[in-house]
């Protein structure tokens, strides 16, 4: 294998990686906003009504929540700042990808997509990995 390929292997192999780990976090966050937007509770970790629990809350009229513990953990916030993180790591994959590849824009525009709607990402890592193991074969 030559340097180029197993630039492009390694490339592909962190897409594939960083496209299961963005989506499984997107489809926990959509999880938790349909818990917090139907009954008004977050994911909470060690606080005051145990280890794991969903932590009820009213809203006042400023639209602030009322009633979350003042210790412990909020999950449901965590996870929003985490996935966040985690989809500028898989943009970064999907630019390495999309540059070293030398695909079409709209093919990035389409990978991005895959972390920002749920369950994209594993179809656009399953059909856009099969597309670039072609192009690889095709190389040698």
């Amino acid at each position: 294998m030559n340097p180029q390929e197993a630039t492009l292997r390694g490339v592909l192999k962190y897409f594939k990686v960083t496209s299961y780990i963005t989506g499984i976090f997107l489809v926990l966050i959509m999880i938790l906003w349909g818990i917090r937007l139907s009954v008004h509770a977050d994911l909470w970790l060690a606080g005051p009504d145990g280890f794991l629990y969903l932590a009820f809350y009213s809203v006042d009229e400023a639209g602030d929540k009322i009633g979350l513990p003042a210790t412990g953990l909020d999950l449901t916030s965590v996870s929003l700042i985490v996935h966040g993180w985690l989809y500028v790591a898989y943009l970064f994959g999907d630019f390495r990808m999309w540059t070293l590849f030398r695909w079409s824009f709209t093919r990035f525009l389409v990978i991005a997509l895959g972390g920002v709607v749920p369950l994209l990402s594993f179809f656009t890592e399953r059909h856009f990995s099969k597309v670039a193991e072609r192009q690889l074969s095709n190389d040698r």
